[in-house]
């Protein structure tokens, strides 16, 4: 043993020493071996739109923290309207049944949004009743207004035409046919469309206003069913309920107006879809990054200023896989830039896509009617600006 370690000692060392003069700054020498080219080279290309186009997107609204209800038309520009339903239901048993000493009720709706011009304009709708279960969320507006004897009844309940009220008041809607309720209250399990609900359809043409769903999180802003009694004593009572669902659907006519323009609409969804068909970089290549860069039109301001890029199928619907947000400029001429970071999305054209194309939707689609006219043609059309490395 004494013998092993006499020699172990001088190896010992003359490793610490070797280890210790690779730790130190390179010389010229070991500059020398490395050829400089086998880092790579850095090229930063630039690639314009070969296409452009605007395709309406299906909106899930169940969903959403917020429900859309009203008409906006103007002389200049798109026509807009957004039908709302809306059902209450899952009573608590110790209210089923009572429905013959039910004396009052009415829906309270806490507004979070407006679209229109005049902030004073009354936002005036027809109830009615439904007649078929809308919980479907492929449920579109053609669907409903086509097929309106199918999925609620002819005539309205009743016309809620409240105050000029703002942004963020609560609506009454108070109830004149009590013997709707009465139903609902009768059973939880209906298997005779006594609670399909009811359906909001706007008659006033100059604003649409947005209110809180049953999503929020803040009960407080939900929508409430509050319902006035009598108990079995003859006591007068008043239950609110909180349960429920709402969803609205939506439609815009004349918004394509000049095929120049991509057109990227929020309430309804349009998305605007850029093919980039003539990027000659061949792969394997290292992508560093890719930025997406659109201009919208000066235009009246939106309130959520932002625009998403979204991976496509070849059918140029959004296939879910990459999404990124933009970052926003404005120009001396009051066009806004805007800059969206699709490294990933380039990666999938470049290593085996088939189609290259990206979508770019609003950053709040269901929440707001937005509208982004971007330019789709000439020297402010879309384009990619790619940073990639090649080997040697």
């Amino acid at each position: 043993m004494k013998v092993f370690r006499f020699f172990l000692l001088p190896g010992i060392v003359s490793m610490l020493f070797l280890m210790s003069g690779c730790n130190d700054t390179p010389n010229s020498v070991g500059v020398g071996i490395q050829n400089k080219e086998d880092f790579g080279v850095v090229h930063v290309d630039t690639f314009y739109a070969t296409g452009h186009t605007s395709l309406p997107n299906h909106l899930y609204t169940s969903t959403l923290d917020r429900f859309m209800l009203g008409k906006y038309e103007s002389s200049s520009g798109p026509a807009y309207q957004a039908w709302t339903c809306m059902k209450f239901y899952n009573w608590p048993d110790s209210m089923i049944g009572i429905g013959s000493r039910i004396t009052s009720a009415w829906i309270q709706l806490k507004g979070v949004y407006r679209f229109g011009s005049n902030p004073s304009a009354p936002l005036t709708f027809n109830v009615y009743k439904a007649l078929a279960s809308l919980g479907n969320d492929s449920l579109s507006y053609d669907s409903l207004a086509l097929n309106s004897r199918f999925y609620f009844e002819a005539s309205p309940i009743f016309t809620v035409t409240p105050d000029n009220l703002g942004d963020t008041a609560s609506y009454i809607i108070p109830f004149q046919k009590l013997s709707l309720v009465a139903d609902w209250f009768s059973t939880n399990t209906d298997t005779s469309h006594l609670n399909d609900g009811l359906i909001f359809q706007p008659t006033s043409s100059n604003i649409i206003k947005g209110f809180y769903s049953f999503n929020n999180a803040d009960t407080s802003l939900q929508p409430t069913l509050f319902v006035m009694y009598n108990d079995t004593n003859g006591v007068s009572r008043i239950y609110s309920h909180k349960t429920g669902g709402a969803k609205y659907v939506s439609t815009v006519s004349q918004l394509i107006t000049d095929n120049n323009f991509m057109y990227v609409q929020d309430g309804v969804s349009t998305r605007g879809v850029v093919s980039f068909d003539s990027i000659p970089i061949k792969w394997p290549v290292s992508i560093l990054r890719t930025v997406l860069e659109v201009v919208a039109q000066p235009s009246v301001p939106v309130l959520h200023d932002s625009l998403y890029a979204l991976s496509v199928a070849p059918t140029g619907l959004s296939d879910g896989a990459s999404y990124a947000i933009s970052q926003t400029a404005t120009d001396s001429s009051g066009r806004h830039h805007y800059s969206i970071d699709i490294r990933a999305i380039a990666i999938r054209w470049l290593s085996n896509a088939s189609v290259r194309k990206v979508a770019v939707s609003g950053f709040f689609e269901g929440g707001s009617f937005d509208l982004f006219r971007l330019y789709g043609t000439g020297a402010l059309k879309p384009r990619v600006i790619i940073t990639y490395s090649t080997q040697p």
